[in-house]
């Protein structure tokens, strides 16, 4: 044991808290006079749904098109690096660090090996990510790098962006056999059926072998009902971007990182085995990006004479069947498991979880005794202790998540605490510890370590940051990480929480679940109660017993067990469901709903909560309080009822009803807060520079991203924006000492035009994207989720351009998936980066109409090579991303995004505005021209639209030139229609094409276009130096407005 002393002990934080502000003036020259605009969403707002996430800072006519790679020579083609064979190099990381040469997005692709596709059995659940961040490619230095004037390296951003309940073994008695005795009334002779049933089923299990149910899972079978096959759109700006989440999952700590339960009556009903998709998440960090095959476990001792044979295991070395594999079901919950409702006592250092932070799967791995005896674990002394200490491979803000048990706990094979790799029969979900864990059935959540790359065997406890302060029931006299006594009693080995407790809810009827009064005869009905109930250290619960009169007299509850339940003769792992059948009557008459369990002790939950700082353990009775009410929808008596709490971070219960919000508010500083106008705070959004607003104040958190426990990017999602959802998240996870350190970094306040605008822009944007879900169900994009496509044809189609086709994913009744993309719309692409995801539109070329909807999608691309000399060596990110791809690789979509949509006969929604064009000009840039050809298509097929085009479509090249036959196709046979006239740098080799030989410029489009004074309007989508140097100075020259009839993609 550690001779802990006061100067021994570890303080709170292992990193200085400081907080830096700029110095006075800096944010009085940001707080100009607020110029027209300047607070509306329109310049500064939330985007539409399908345009929120999309990418920011475009110029007109430039979305998705390379800053002047098609409209200037762009050097040598860059002598790449040489592979090595199915070897998959990997010396591109020294040549990263290396100023003598340039990597490519190419060159990390080919050296990674996409195993989802090599070995799918062991990579069910994340995405293909590239271990390097956009931002390492961009930032290299090559000769004659543009510098700025502080000497710093600049690049061009984007520089390809494309638009382009079982049954009871027993039966009751028959009435044959009663014994004398009292008369039982009917609802008695039901209940003693069901008793007796509970007892031959009890008196009837074996014990469980734990042998696995077959190998490790495809994604087939039952994927649907257990698995997310979604990305969502609030991780792709965080390093989570390539694992898939589910919608159903209530988030409780902003987006990043991922904290979430699911709604309890959803998790109630999905059974006593939680599907993998609902199974409650705690991360502290960023999910590593770890891989089956490359991932090692790191075994040793210190002192190291502990361990004879330390060795590092590889995941095969653990699964192949060298030692003996088991599947057990396991339920295990957070420590702040209800702390919901600890927060509504007095708000304690952690954020809110309702009754939902607990789940139960099936887990399969091996025993951790066998892996140690297998490494030389040397016999542990009598008089001695001996730890076992794990570590995972995330990277949380105070260091390794690490923390320990006893090492005698692990040995005794009893306690079955497993090295699992198996979840539901599949492999595990990156967000429960891909690809290896450790399980301590029991335990507390905390315990139960994710991403194991450590396990080590010591003499001492565990003496990491999260070991020591967090996972403690300290006394309620701590009242913060700052009393005096806080750091001996976090240190107290008394305070540590191992076992969970005993612990019973209710479930239904669920938080604000109505049963309506207004026929006869509903009062005498029946309602069944629900809910769930488990313990501690293996502890069966003996009984679950509901109250109707505060605790008086108690009515026993029916049990249900898992499939299997008992092992070693003695030990219960999983949770139980519990039900009791009572008159409707009874729950109107009831002042609260009452729940509590027993355990093998007969010790029985406790009647109120005990508030500690940590809000860990709460195990009070479960209150559900029933209310009569008129329903305001049917005007008609229902009963009401109310949980404690509501689900995540809702607002509601009985609980919020009795809380005084009054000393939740922060007093405002006494002096006059300077204003900001949100124009003016969107320009705060980098690591270096990061303003944030909450409850419409301003506040510089730029010191904090340095230090802040949950990292820096779950500040950096919301820097500069105008939203409310980072004020509402930050009320969900914050104590005390934050809000002093918040209050340090405050500047000033939102304008009252910012407010107004923020607050109606908030309900606009909410009601917008339910209208977009609702209009796009069924269809494969979506406006908020990712969905795979999977590459099954590429098709050369020059030098540098591919045309791919990507195949979507099936529906459930087999059929093929709808696209379903509206004319003018694009398709967001997300690639995976260490980092987070990099994300581009394109546009398809395929398919335009409803007619050619297949199940498939083409995108025509071209890919911005890695040069020499050019002004981007590196080339186009996500365009070689693509030509690196292998069939059968996957991407990942969602949309419609962009905001012109073509609606047929001349009309156009532009960003939510109507527009009648009879004549449309177009200035295309090499793939730039994807948008315009879409309008061509739809426009040309229906023979009723009589609208008329004119493309000026620029490129260097002939051969640059895309779908070239099939514009002069339609220029042939639609005369009246469209007309195309095409501008290249270089002259064609058929002397014959008619073109000019230069740039674009204002007298080739007052030749070639329908003048303004028609009622003409122009389209853009081309490269900055096409769009800004050239188009819209002509264009306005010629009498058009921007915006007014000229817009760009």
């Amino acid at each position: 044991m550690p001779a802990w002393t006061k100067e021994t002990l570890l303080p709170p934080w292992p990193k200085v808290h400081d907080i830096k502000l700029s110095k006075a003036d800096f944010y009085e020259s940001s707080r100009k006079e607020v110029a027209d605009g300047a607070d509306s969403l329109d310049r500064h707002r939330p985007l539409g749904p399908a345009d929120r996430y999309g990418q920011q800072n475009r110029r007109a006519g430039t979305n998705g098109v390379n800053d002047d790679a098609e409209y200037s020579d762009t050097g040598r083609p860059l002598k790449t690096q040489s592979y090595v064979t199915n070897g998959f190099s990997e010396d591109w990381r020294e040549k990263l660090a290396s100023p003598d040469f340039v990597v490519s997005v190419r060159d990390v692709k080919k050296a990674s090996p996409d195993f989802n596709v090599l070995a799918p059995q062991n990579h069910e659940f994340g995405r293909y990510v590239l271990p390097v961040s956009e931002a390492d490619i961009k930032n290299q230095d090559w000769p004659g790098k543009k510098k700025d004037d502080k000497g710093q390296s600049k690049t061009k951003d984007n520089a390809e962006d494309q638009s382009g309940g079982e049954k009871a073994n027993g039966q009751a008695e028959s009435q044959d056999n009663k014994t004398d005795g009292p008369e039982l009334t009917d609802d008695q002779r039901v209940f003693l059926d069901k008793l007796i049933a509970e007892m031959h089923l009890v008196e009837s299990f074996k014990n469980n072998p734990g042998r696995p149910n077959g190998e490790l899972k495809l994604l087939n079978g039952d994927a649907m009902q257990q698995l997310e096959s979604h990305l969502s759109i609030d991780d792709q700006s965080t390093p989570d971007s390539w694992i898939p989440r589910s919608s159903r999952l209530l988030r409780l700590t902003g987006k990043h990182p991922l904290n979430a339960e699911a709604d309890m009556v959803e998790l109630f009903e999905a059974g006593l085995i939680t599907p993998t998709k609902l199974h409650y998440v705690r991360s502290h960090a960023a999910v590593p990006q770890l891989t089956w095959e490359t991932h090692k476990l790191s075994i040793f001792s210190h002192p190291p004479n502990l361990i004879a044979k330390p060795k590092e295991w590889s995941m095969d070395d653990l699964a192949s069947g060298r030692f003996r594999i088991i599947e057990l079901p396991v339920t295990f919950g957070c420590d702040g498991n209800r702390r919901k409702e600890m927060n509504m006592v007095k708000k304690t250092a952690a954020f809110n979880w309702s009754c939902a932070g607990v789940s139960t799967c099936l887990w399969r791995g091996v025993l951790v005794r066998d892996i140690l005896l297998a490494s030389g674990l040397q016999d542990q002394p009598d008089e001695e202790r001996w730890y076992l200490n794990f570590e995972g491979a995330d990277e949380p803000s105070e260091g390794p998540y690490a923390t320990s048990i006893p090492l005698l706990h692990a040995m005794n094979s009893s306690n079955d605490v497993m090295l699992v790799f198996g979840m539901n029969g599949r492999v595990l979900h990156p967000d429960h510890g891909y690809p290896l864990r450790i399980i301590i059935p029991g335990f507390v959540g905390g315990r139960q370590v994710k991403w194991l790359s450590k396990m080590w065997v010591s003499k001492e406890p565990n003496r990491s940051h999260y070991h020591i302060w967090d996972n403690r029931v300290v006394p309620t006299i701590i009242d913060s990480r700052e009393h005096p006594l806080a750091s001996a009693f976090f240190h107290h080995e008394s305070t540590a929480v191992n076992e969970q407790c005993l612990q019973s809810v209710i479930v239904k009827p669920g938080h604000d679940e109505r049963i309506p009064l207004n026929n006869k005869g509903d009062l005498g009905g029946t309602y069944t109660v629900e809910g769930y109930a488990f313990s501690g250290g293996g502890d069966r619960v003996e009984r679950v017993e509901l109250s109707l009169d505060g605790g008086k007299t108690w009515l026993y509850c029916i049990r249900r067990f898992v499939e299997a339940p008992l092992r070693h003769g003695e030990k219960y792992w999983a949770w139980i469901f519990w039900s009791c059948e009572v008159k409707v009557q009874e729950l109107v008459d009831a002042q609260d709903i009452i729940v509590r369990a027993q355990d093998s002790r007969k010790n029985f939950q406790p009647e109120h909560i005990t508030w500690n700082l940590m809000g860990m353990m709460n195990n009070a009775w479960y209150r559900v309080k029933p209310k009569i009410i008129q329903d305001p929808k049917t005007s008609l008596a229902v009963v009401q009822f109310q949980h404690p709490v509501a689900p995540g971070n809702g607002d509601g219960g009985w609980m919020d009803a009795l809380t005084d919000k009054s000393s939740e508010k922060t007093e405002d500083k006494k002096d006059d807060l300077k204003t900001f106008s949100l124009e003016e705070i969107s320009k705060h959004n980098s690591k270096d520079d990061a303003w944030l607003i909450l409850d419409n104040k301003v506040y510089d958190v730029t010191s904090v991203l340095s230090w802040h426990p949950g990292g820096a990017q779950a500040i950096l999602s919301y820097a500069g924006k105008a939203t409310v959802d980072v004020t509402n998240e930050y009320k969900g996870i914050h104590d005390n000492y934050a809000n002093g350190k918040k209050d340090e970094c405050l500047i000033g306040a939102l304008t009252e035009e910012g407010i107004k605008s923020m607050q109606e822009d908030a309900v606009r944007a909410a009601k917008e994207l339910a209208k977009v879900k609702e209009e796009r169900k069924g269809m494969a994009l979506q406006p908020d989720l990712f969905t795979q496509a999977k590459l099954v044809k590429r098709k050369e189609v020059s030098s540098d351009t591919r045309l791919y086709t990507f195949e979507l994913p099936r529906k459930e009744d087999g059929s093929p998936g709808t696209l379903g993309l509206p004319v003018g719309r694009h398709v967001q692409i997300s690639v995976h980066f260490k980092d987070q995801a990099v994300l581009r539109n394109y546009t398809p070329t395929r398919p335009v109409l409803p007619s050619e909807d297949d199940g498939t999608f083409d995108l025509l691309v071209k890919t911005y090579l890695p040069t020499e000399g050019g002004p981007f060596p590196p080339g186009g990110t996500v365009s070689n991303f693509l030509d690196c791809m292998d069939e059968n690789e996957m991407i990942d979509i969602r949309g419609p995004s962009g905001g012109i949509t073509y609606l047929g006969h001349g009309k156009f929604d532009i960003e939510g505005k109507e527009y009648n064009f009879k004549k449309i000009n177009l200035v295309a840039g090499g793939s730039g021209l994807t948008p315009h050809w879409q309008l061509v298509h739809a426009v040309l097929s229906d023979p009723s639209d009589n609208t008329c085009i004119s493309l000026l479509d620029s490129n260097k090249s002939y051969d640059d030139i895309l779908l070239r036959e099939e514009l002069q196709a339609y220029a042939k046979e639609e005369p009246e229609r469209f007309k195309i006239w095409h501008i290249l740098s270089h002259a064609p080799p058929d002397e014959d094409f008619k073109c000019t030989i230069g740039r674009l410029d204002q007298k080739i489009m007052e030749e070639h276009f329908y003048p303004v004074d028609e009622g003409a309007g122009t389209l853009l989508c081309g490269p900055p130096g096409l769009i800004e140097k050239a188009a819209l100075p002509g264009l306005k020259a010629m009498g058009f407005k921007d915006g007014e009839n000229v817009f760009g993609y």
